[in-house]
Formats: structure tokens, sequence, C-alpha cells
């Protein structure tokens, strides 16, 4: 898993946008604006991609600005990290100070059947990893073991 903060959540969207709205330079600013619904008792707003309508920043440009929800925000960071489940944590706080975190996962579990198993360990035989050769050959002992039969 990869964890961003607020300034490499910053450089991902900066990057994207500049890539897909090649116009002029911009500014990101953090600024959540949430109705009351979402603002807890202490005066904090705290969101996650579920929150997805909510604007979280202001892209300025020279001339105009205009909002980023937290949509574009998991949008953007779809693009930078593809095939990824992506998790956008906001808060601000009563002073309006933004802070923000992602975690970006990848499903990086592959399942092998037995004829690749058998291939990858006579890759570990030739290669000399003893290690990995063990731990492949386990796999494979434990896919090809028929199961005991409860009685």
């Amino acid at each position: 898993m990869i964890k961003l903060n607020e300034k490499q959540i910053y450089a991902v969207l900066h990057k994207q946008l500049n890539r897909n709205f090649p116009v002029q330079t911009m500014e990101l600013q953090y600024h959540i604006e949430a109705d009351s619904r979402l603002v807890n008792n202490e005066g904090e707003v705290e969101l996650t991609n579920k929150h997805y309508w909510v604007k979280v920043m202001d892209c300025v440009y020279p001339t105009h600005s205009r909002p980023i929800l937290m949509s574009e925000v998991i949008y953007f960071l779809r693009q930078e990290y593809m095939d990824s489940t992506i998790r956008v944590f906001m808060k601000q706080d009563v002073d309006g100070t933004v802070s923000a975190t992602a975690e970006i996962s990848f499903q990086d579990h592959v399942t092998l059947e037995a004829e690749q198993l058998k291939a990858l360990i006579d890759l570990a035989l030739v290669i000399k990893d003893k290690e990995w050769f063990d731990e492949l050959t386990q796999m494979y002992l434990n896919m090809t073991r028929p199961l005991p039969s409860s009685l």
C-alpha cells in the first residue's frame, strides 16, 4: 500500500490537471465547503470517499477559479495509480486547516495454477534459490494434496 500526504496528493492532482487541461498555470488550495450535516460537535469536518460531492479544493487560475470535488480527487489519483483501490481521507479543523491522506492499494495477490508453479519451481532450481524453491514447493504441495475427509 502507498500512503500519500497533502503535498503528495497536491502534486498528483497538479500533474493530472495540467495533463488533462493544459490551458494555463494554476494553483491548488485545500478548502473544504461542507454543509452543516458534516460538521461534528467540535466544528471539524471529516471526509472519506463516500463524500464524493463535497468541494475540497479550489483550482485557482490567473483569471478565475473552479471548485475541485472529492470525486475529482479520487478520479485523478486513479489516473495516476491505475488498477488500484483509492481511499481518501480529509479533515478540516475549526481554524480551516485541512489535512489529507490517501491510501493506494493494489490487488497484488496472484493465484497460480499447478503447471505455473512447477515451472517456477524449475526456475528456482536453476538459479539455486533454496528459500524460493521451498516456498513454491510448499504452495504446490498444498494445492495438489487431497483434503482430508471428515468422518
